[in-house]
């Protein structure tokens, strides 16, 4: 049965809406949608887009995980981890898409994945003609910019072992997924000393 890509994008939002505004799609927003997102399998390791492209695409994650990272600038053979995206949620170098400049990150994917991308032009178009379509793009916006906030509060404020507890008592099947250096860079951490936390979790439970 073909997915319903309208469809899987309104249940997201709504299932993220914090304000429960109750998005319905119409039937020629659907339309809009089926025609305009193009289904794509993207493999693991591969990228959406890399540093110093031109990101031209967002991306609705069906399945599969993302890993935002770019190169640290005290060192040039280190990678930082900067965000992960999952199913249910869009995925882009929003920079780079709405300036028009070179994307300073890269967008890789950690599993194999199922994506749905749509183009700039279509993007602009749909916000231009589409009521629900920009209340969706608000709600995701929302709900991208209250994690990251959350994640530059709790690096101020946490314990490196708080960190990942509070990850993965958000997303226990993300932690399944990413291998342990992708989360011990996100959180900031060496791999060792993150394999330290995990044990003494591990023995208190």
């Amino acid at each position: 049965m073909k997915t319903n890509i309208a469809l899987l994008i309104e249940q997201a939002a709504n299932v993220i809406d914090s304000l429960n505004t109750g998005i319905r799609l119409t039937q020629d927003e659907q339309m809009f949608i089926c025609e305009h997102f193009i289904r794509e399998k993207v493999k693991k390791n591969d990228f959406t887009v890399k540093s110093g492209d031109y990101e031209n695409y967002i991306y609705f994650i069906e399945a599969g995980f993302l890993r935002y990272w770019t190169i640290c600038p005290q060192n040039s053979t280190k990678e930082q981890t900067i965000w992960f995206a999952v199913p249910g949620e869009f995925a882009s170098s929003y920079f780079s898409l709405k300036n028009k400049k070179p994307s300073y990150m890269n967008i890789q994917a950690i599993t194999d994945c199922t994506v749905w991308k749509l183009s700039r032009q279509d993007l602009a178009h749909s916000y231009n003609t589409s009521l629900n379509l920009n209340k969706i793009a608000r709600v995701f916006l929302e709900e991208t910019f209250t994690s990251l906030l959350h994640r530059e509060t709790q690096l101020l404020g946490l314990s490196s072992e708080d960190l990942y507890k509070d990850l993965l008592n958000r997303n226990k099947e993300l932690i399944k997924e990413i291998p342990l250096k992708y989360i011990a860079s996100y959180i900031g951490i060496t791999p060792q000393t993150l394999s330290q936390i995990r044990r003494r979790i591990i023995l208190n439970k």
